[in-house]
């Protein structure tokens, strides 16, 4: 059965009526008016407000009637610019050019006293296009140069730490211009710096499997010139990944003459006692280094260096130094603690002479190379180190 629907009546709405204009209003007669005009006359406006033509411009009545109407012109032919003699003739009543303007709308412009050679007339000489300075066409010595100092600002020492991408990630993308620049720019950089072998910077990348010397290329281990290996983080217990594989790439080094051994702390001093046993980081260090000498193709010198409370005859130096004397290397001593090969810095000799003047012998069997002789007394006097 269908069902019928009805449609609901539509509410019928009421038309609104036009406003029906009344009767006009009587024109009031033209007053006077008694205010003052602007300030250019002071006398008072005789001038009835009604008579509009009085205020017609003689220039609009007396001028010649329109040819065209302002509003057929094209906007796009619409200027303030002063139209140019003989314009207004060649125009058709739209505002479009004749076919005299047209014709000398395609010849081009030229200005004031345009001639054959300056058609603009501005007797400026045409300006040459600017060429791009050659970089290659330096001296390999100022390319070298530049190098230095498009590479400042990165730390000497390179580790794996967060800020990686901020002071060196940056700097390589010089890498990217050409190869000639990739071959220069990357031997620079890989050649003037110091890479650590394992990472010490505290968090993810101090037990990384894979270290800075794993995640290069053979050709950038080539131009390597200096490794460092810094010990004292983890004295405790030593990270797994602190192991000599094959991934690091020890025998591609081969242009790596120097070893820097940074000992930041002397493990057999008495306030760590309880957090170490003894004899193991010793043990620990001196294998470490021996494996890294056996790889290292070319090496020839190890370079200590250390914080200033690390003594030069403790054990963790003895043994280190005994690794080195067993393959025959060269050993020099760096700056930040004040060793030398016959004495410990200042302030570990005031400290084993209780703070003030004493005598220490450091080497009985003397250094030539410094002018020591055999037997020499190391004085040690206010801060002064002098030898006897």
């Amino acid at each position: 059965m269908v069902k019928k629907t009805t449609k609901k009546a539509q509410p019928v709405r009421p038309r609104l009526s036009r406003p029906v204009p009344g009767p006009s209003a009587p024109v009031a007669a033209p007053v006077v008016s008694t205010l003052t005009t602007p300030s250019s006359s002071a006398f008072p406006s005789a001038i009835p407000s009604a008579d509009q033509s009085a205020y017609a411009s003689e220039d609009e009545d007396d001028g010649p009637p329109a040819k065209y109407d302002i509003s057929t012109i094209p906007i796009a032919k619409l200027s303030l610019a002063d139209p140019a003699p003989g314009a207004a003739e060649n125009q058709n009543a739209d505002g479009t050019p004749g076919e005299a303007g047209a014709a000398a709308g395609d010849a081009p412009a030229t200005g004031e006293g345009a001639t054959d050679d300056d058609p603009e007339g501005k007797g400026k000489e045409p300006a040459k296009p600017i060429q791009p300075f050659r970089f290659l066409d330096l001296p390999s010595e100022l390319r070298v140069k530049v190098y230095g100092y498009h590479f400042q600002g990165t730390d000497p020492v390179t580790d794996l730490t967060p800020d990686n991408y901020r002071k060196v990630f940056r700097k390589l993308f010089l890498l990217r211009t050409c190869r000639t620049i990739y071959r220069e720019a990357s031997y620079y950089f890989y050649s003037r710096h110091i890479f650590r072998i394992f990472p010490t910077h505290p968090g993810r990348f101090f037990k990384t499997r894979r270290p800075l010397l794993a995640r290069l290329k053979p050709h950038q281990r080539s131009a390597m010139t200096r490794l460092e290996l810094r010990l004292g983080p983890g004295f405790n217990k030593p990270p797994k990944c602190w192991v000599v594989q094959r991934k690091l790439g020890l025998k591609e080094c081969v242009n790596v003459r120097t070893v820097n051994v940074f000992v930041q702390l002397d493990p057999s001093v008495s306030w760590l006692d309880g957090f170490r046993k003894a004899g193991f980081y010793e043990t620990f260090s001196s294998s470490l280094l021996n494996d890294i000498l056996k790889e290292l193709p070319n090496v020839d010198t190890v370079e200590f260096d250390g914080y200033e409370s690390v003594r030069k005859n403790c054990p963790i130096m003895e043994a280190l130094q005994q690794t080195v004397r067993e393959h025959g290397l060269r050993v020099l001593w760096g700056p930040k603690n004040g060793w030398t090969a016959t004495s410990d810095n200042a302030a570990n000799m005031k400290a084993a002479n209780g703070g003030g003047s004493g005598r220490v012998i450091i080497n009985l069997g003397g250094d030539a190379d410094n002018g020591i002789g055999p037997g020499s007394i190391i004085t040690y006097d206010n801060g002064i180190v002098s030898v006897a």
